[in-house]
């Protein structure tokens, strides 16, 4: 699959091979559209790799995105109306505007930050690229400028080659820490404010586009619902982990498309993996205890989201119990818990579907409610004998 984390690689390669390309990125939206901001796709002569949504859209991004390629330097912005879908007959289910902005990317002169940006990409780096969108009245920002951001050195006043007032290098630096994509414009003080209309103002604009890595699904339990939650972890683009204790259970025949497996005794499996913002974690072991080992292990680092299956009434009595073995409760509101959507699902496949369908939910939205299948259905079967 060409994941957001694989664009940065094939950037590299890219530019390795001495051929330039161009960079069409998804910088703004309005409405329903079939892509996020920080969407992006590269356009290159014998082809794309990426998607910003596919169609109509898509297609006259990539015709300007050759017209750009064939001069050979420069960036223009794109307003793709899917309103009406240029020439469909009838208007589809995405009825939104982008704004793409594409730019030329040549290997004499990018193939230093594309290398930097695909580094990050592999660490889950919390680093940014800043990329000049339409430098107002300062024509010494050309439009296409861009600048590698890290944080760390953004705030001690560097890091950046476009040059940025204190105000801004604070806002940059809390977009990227919190991997949020952003146009800005500069105002007369000198900070950054948020835009979602691209009318001629006469001020700079920025996008930030934060750099995020290979998301990772890490599944601790390798019975029967393991199986298909890998296959769809893999084919949804995460880097899928597989965790058990049992070499019969947890090896690459049951699961070919996991990109890791490790046998160990949960915890120091667990353990052993550095969790951080990006990662979800889902316990879908044999048995409650071994779920609650898993759950507090993952709770003691910095995962982004942990869920584990069970009835609603065993799930409050493990969750009372780490409270009690001084899980903060702050921590302990963010475990989703019963897992699953309320789907009715019944076999490990479809249990499976509503756990991902849970995942997606909270990676494209951030939104949850208790209204989960467990909630529903009062109980949720194990995934193994």
């Amino acid at each position: 699959m060409n994941g957001p984390d694989q664009i940065w690689p094939e950037a590299v390669r890219t530019l390795e091979s001495g051929k330039p390309f161009a960079l069409a990125t998804v910088v703004n939206v309005r409405g329903s559209t079939p892509r996020e901001v920080g969407a992006k796709m590269i356009v290159r002569d014998d082809g794309q790799f990426g998607t910003i949504g596919g169609g109509c859209g898509e297609a006259e991004v990539f015709r300007k995105a050759r017209i750009l390629l064939e001069e050979g330097s420069g960036a223009r912005l794109a307003e793709v109306d899917l309103t009406g879908d240029f020439d469909q007959k009838e208007i589809g289910t995405c009825g939104g505007i982008m704004d793409v902005f594409v730019d030329i990317w040549s290997p004499a002169r990018d193939l230093p930050i594309a290398r930097q940006l695909a580094d990050a990409a592999g660490r889950s780096a919390p680093v940014a690229l800043l990329t000049v969108v339409d430098p107002g009245a300062r024509a010494e920002l050309p439009p296409g400028a861009r600048s590698f951001i890290d944080p760390a050195a953004v705030e001690n006043g560097g890091g950046a080659t476009i040059e940025l007032p204190e105000a801004a290098r604070a806002q940059i630096t809390a977009c990227t820490t919190d991997a949020i994509p952003s146009l800005f414009e500069f105002d007369s003080t000198g900070s950054l404010k948020p835009i979602t209309h691209l009318d001629a103002s006469g001020a700079p604009r920025l996008f930030v586009d934060p750099i995020v890595g290979a998301q990772r699904l890490i599944i601790v339990g390798a019975g029967h619902i393991a199986i298909p939650l890998c296959a769809m972890g893999a084919m949804l683009g995460f880097h899928v982990t597989v965790i058990d204790d049992r070499a019969s259970f947890a090896n690459r025949e049951r699961f070919p498309q996991a990109d890791a497996i490790i046998v160990k005794p949960f915890k120091a499996a667990i353990e052993s993996l550095a969790l951080d913002g990006h990662c979800y974690l889902i316990s879908v072991t044999r048995g409650h205890a071994f779920d609650e080992e898993a759950v507090t292990a993952a709770l003691l680092q910095p995962c982004g989201f942990v869920g584990m299956i069970g009835s609603r009434r065993r799930v409050k009595a493990t969750l009372e119990r780490l409270g009690e073995a001084g899980i903060p409760q702050e921590r302990l509101d963010e475990v989703h818990a019963p897992l699953g959507m309320a789907i009715g699902a019944e076999t490990p496949e479809e249990i499976a579907i509503s756990i991902i369908a849970e995942i997606i939910r909270e990676r494209r939205t951030g939104i949850r409610d208790d209204f989960t299948l467990g909630a529903r259905f009062g109980r949720l079967k194990r995934n193994s004998t």
